[in-house]
């Protein structure tokens, strides 16, 4: 195993852990580590279970909850807001690069017919 996958396999045991600490036992259930491993993580175990024990579940004052919930709100309306005005801006632009194409294309078709037409007439008078 890679030393990114030995990180990321310890933390999910160290999450199941914590998860089975705070009342959800079928967390541990999802632990799967070797003894070696375990034995290795004894220590962060401890330490989560002291932790725990220290230190008590807050719960925030609802004046808080409150305005965290309009703060997010109001970021979820700016961000869908800007969201639209770029869409806007980008089919606004699409358009116009489309219009010019073919305004282009038009001018082209008309220089081409006209200097066929010079083209004839000078071949003729020769």
């Amino acid at each position: 195993m890679t030393a990114g996958s030995d990180e990321k396999c310890t933390s999910e045991v160290l999450a199941a852990h914590a998860d089975a600490l705070i009342g959800r036992p079928e967390a541990t259930q999802r632990i799967d580590v070797t003894d070696e491993e375990r034995v290795q993580m004894a220590p962060l175990f401890e330490l989560a279970g002291q932790l725990k024990q220290s230190m008590e579940p807050v719960q925030p004052a609802a004046a808080f909850v409150h305005s965290l919930g309009k703060e997010l709100a109001r970021t979820a309306r700016h961000q869908l807001t800007a969201t639209r005005r770029m869409r806007r801006g980008v089919l606004i632009g699409a358009a116009t690069v489309g219009s010019l194409v073919s305004i282009a294309s038009v001018v082209g078709a008309i220089i081409f017919v006209v200097s066929r037409q010079r083209a004839r007439s000078h071949a003729q008078t020769l």
